[in-house]
């Protein structure tokens, strides 16, 4: 046995050729001459297979990523490193040398070529939803018996803003394609579901409230055969604010704060504060708004009785005197709050 190329024999032969012409003969890529690139005019991501992809920080990162998509390599060579360096870009022709470094029966051998990638511009499948206003979601910020205040819609705003900026850093499908302001309240036209949900959180989390979902069949997918749907979130704002009086079962309180969780009320005759779950909603009743409040003066006391003038009509009314109000002294002017029918110190 010899090798046909150099005619030595006695050697072991690696596909009928001697290991030195083997490697010799060895092509450590197939790279052809074009490679032609899909690129989201709006985003900047591009189509690598079937997958629209974020850039990489560099050009030449991204090309590599690419690269590796369209190349072959020879299925002895081990260890196989590629480097790609741009050398020209004409329009959307961009000419590339390609340096390869990989392992040959024991030897590292380094070859060089070079292709063009032919850039397309086009629009990727989640910036084409949100130039044709395409949402998943509707946000619905409404408020029980009454209508959500400048202060609070000026809030949910930023709110979603901040959120959206954060979200659609992972995900191109955050963003509000539509703002309507109605009667009610205001709606919010979301790219997808997962981020309605997320920003109807966050929105919670600061007012409180109830959230409900109401999906509607939009279609049928073409493609999957599955059924399209819409989802409308409502979140629905209690009538109460902080600073307002709530009944709970037998507790009547002012509320300090409220979240996502809980509101936190404190009662008013005593120095006691309960935490109710928002599942508890409907078993709480507004009895007083902070606007209720009103000012008055202690006329005399007793070691059971604080004698004050009624805010309204002047009349001198005698309140238990408990541990919240004990210190109150005569001559001292007082918050107060009529619930009920009952005069309340809030001091």
């Amino acid at each position: 046995m010899f090798c046909p190329r150099c005619g030595r024999s006695g050697e072991e032969l690696f596909e009928g050729l001697c290991r030195s012409c083997f490697i010799k003969n060895t092509i450590l890529l197939e790279v052809p001459d074009d490679i032609d690139v899909k690129i989201c005019t709006r985003c900047g991501s591009y189509l690598n297979g079937t997958k629209w992809i974020k850039p990489e920080s560099s050009d030449e990162k991204t090309l590599q990523k690419i690269m590796k998509k369209q190349i072959k390599a020879d299925k002895t060579v081990e260890d196989l490193q590629t480097f790609i360096e741009i050398v020209s870009v004409r329009g959307t022709i961009i000419q590339c040398s390609i340096q390869a470094k990989g392992n040959v029966l024991g030897k590292m051998i380094e070859q060089e070529y070079s292709t063009e990638f032919k850039i397309e511009k086009n629009v990727c499948p989640e910036c084409s939803k949100f130039v044709s206003g395409y949402y998943e979601a509707v946000i619905q910020i409404r408020a029980d018996n009454r209508i959500p205040s400048n202060e609070e819609i000026k809030k949910v705003d930023e709110i979603i803003i901040n959120n959206i900026e954060k979200l659609s850093e992972k995900n191109k499908m955050a963003y509000i394609s539509e703002r309507t302001e109605i009667k009610e309240g205001v709606d919010y036209y979301v790219g997808s579901y997962k981020v309605a949900k997320r920003l109807t959180t966050a929105i919670k989390d600061t007012f409180g409230g109830i959230i409900k979902e109401s999906p509607k069949l939009m279609g049928r997918d073409k493609t999957t055969g599955k059924d399209l749907y819409r989802i409308w979130i409502s979140l629905r704002m209690p009538y109460f604010r902080e600073g307002d009086f709530i009944k709970y079962g037998d507790s009547i309180g002012q509320v300090i704060s409220l979240d996502g969780r809980k509101i936190i009320s404190k009662e008013l005759n005593s120095i006691n504060k309960l935490s109710i779950l928002w599942r508890e909603y409907n078993k709480i009743n507004t009895v007083a708004k902070k606007e209720d409040i009103k000012k008055t003066t202690v006329t005399a006391k007793t070691p059971k009785t604080i004698q004050i003038l009624h805010p309204d009509s002047y009349q001198p009314v005698d309140i238990e005197i408990h541990e919240k109000i004990a210190d109150i002294g005569i001559g001292e002017e007082i918050s107060v709050v009529e619930i009920e029918g009952e005069l309340y110190i809030l001091n």
